[in-house]
Formats: C-alpha cells, sequence, structure tokens
C-alpha cells in the first residue's frame, strides 16, 4: 500500500507542475491545506476514491492517468521535461468567439530521439498556465524543413492536436503552421492558422490579421481540394 501512495503522489506532483501549480494553489481548488497536499505527494495519506476525483479534476486529467502505473495493461509515457525547458508561444483565431487564443507551449530535453512537449491550451493570461481551458502532453519531432508535435489531451484520449510548421531558412522568431485535431464544441475536425513565436507577440489588429486566412489560402484550398498554407 504504501509503495501504491508513493506511485500515486508522484503523478500528482507531475501533473501539478506539469500544470506549474504549487501546492497552494491544488490545496486552495480542493479545499485542503498545503501541508496535506505535501503529504499525499509524498506517499504518507493514502486517498479516498473522492479526493483522487476532486484531484484529477483540478489538475485537468482523467483519474486514470493518476494510477497509471497502479493498473495493469497500457502505460503511459511519463511528461518528463513539460514542467520546464523553451518556452515558445502559440496564437490562432477563433472566429466563433472573435478573439485570438494564446497558448504557452513548453519543450523539455530529448529523450530517445524524442522531445517531450506540453500545450497549455487558451489561457486567459500567459502568466497563468494552470487556468488553461486544455492541457495537451506528446513530442516533438523536428526535421531540416519542419517541425511537428503531436499531443493528446490529458482530460480524455479522443481528443489529439497535430501541429505542423514551416522551418524558414530566414528565421525571424516566429512559424507559421497548421493546428489540426477535433473542436470539442463540434467534435468536428478542424484545422487552423497559427503562429509559434520566440515571444510573446502583441494582440493587435496587426496580429489577428496574420492569423485570418487570406485569399491566397483560400484560393490554394480551393485549388488543391486541401487546406494548405504557402
Amino acid at each position: 500500500m504504501e509503495e501504491r501512495n508513493q506511485q500515486l503522489g508522484r503523478n500528482i506532483q507531475m501533473y501539478r507542475r506539469a500544470r506549474q501549480m504549487t501546492l497552494e494553489d491544488l490545496a486552495v481548488q480542493i479545499s485542503k491545506s498545503k501541508a496535506t497536499i505535501s503529504k499525499y505527494e509524498q506517499g504518507k495519506i493514502t486517498l479516498d476514491i473522492d479526493t483522487l476525483f476532486e484531484i484529477a479534476e483540478a489538475l485537468g486529467v482523467r483519474p486514470q492517468l493518476l494510477l497509471t502505473d497502479l493498473t495493469p495493461g497500457k502505460r503511459k509515457r511519463p511528461l518528463s521535461g513539460v514542467t520546464q525547458g523553451m518556452k515558445r508561444y502559440l496564437y490562432n483565431y477563433d472566429g466563433r468567439i472573435k478573439r485570438i487564443v494564446r497558448s504557452l507551449l513548453i519543450c523539455g530535453e530529448e529523450e530517445q530521439g524524442e522531445t517531450p512537449a506540453a500545450l497549455f491550451y487558451n489561457l486567459p493570461s500567459l502568466e497563468e498556465p494552470h487556468r488553461c481551458r486544455g492541457l495537451y502532453c506528446g513530442y516533438m519531432k523536428q526535421h531540416d524543413f519542419v517541425t511537428n508535435y503531436l499531443l493528446e489531451n490529458q482530460r480524455n484520449d479522443i481528443e489529439h492536436v497535430f501541429l505542423c510548421f514551416n522551418c524558414p531558412l530566414d528565421y525571424s522568431g516566429q512559424e507559421q503552421g497548421l493546428l489540426s485535431g477535433i473542436s470539442s464544441r463540434t467534435m468536428l475536425p478542424v484545422s487552423a492558422k497559427c503562429i509559434l513565436s520566440d515571444q510573446p507577440l502583441v494582440e493587435d489588429e496587426n496580429l489577428i490579421s496574420a492569423l485570418l486566412l487570406t485569399r491566397e489560402d483560400l484560393r490554394l484550398t480551393k485549388k488543391y481540394n486541401m487546406f494548405m498554407l504557402e
């Protein structure tokens, strides 16, 4: 039992840090003391089922993920490297709500040929990643002319996000690409134009213009019968 508690505690700590939440942040979310959360993570307290679900809800993950190494069957690879590392800033424009969607992408150190990555999607503020509308974790693969990210929603295993960016020879700190996946509202496949930047961008009309589909984008889409960017 002690070993299971310790494994569960490590998982709670891993996902809490992936959300960039402090012990106090999580404690407030589930109405517990900071000391109690610390004991959960150290495996000193056995969690009841209600508390397990409350913690999972606060962390934005499925309860099963907190029990990953305790349950027989398929194991998910750890989210090592996503709590700290290279930060980049992702922007896309949602025409349904008429506003820019800002997100934070963190890439860790390469592991066995793959680089772990975490996407804190749809943030009210870049300084508050724990308040993201969706946490996606997975891996980044960089090639000579293109960089791909394949990420999975940590709340459900239905939704995946695929990011694909061209790597221009005259790189200026920004890349334009596509964000593809399933809309959480309609549950239909979607793709959106997006910009990935080394630095936070000013969210003004110029950025909106850069994120909107242009006539050339639509011309290419119609010509080739597929959504593509030059």
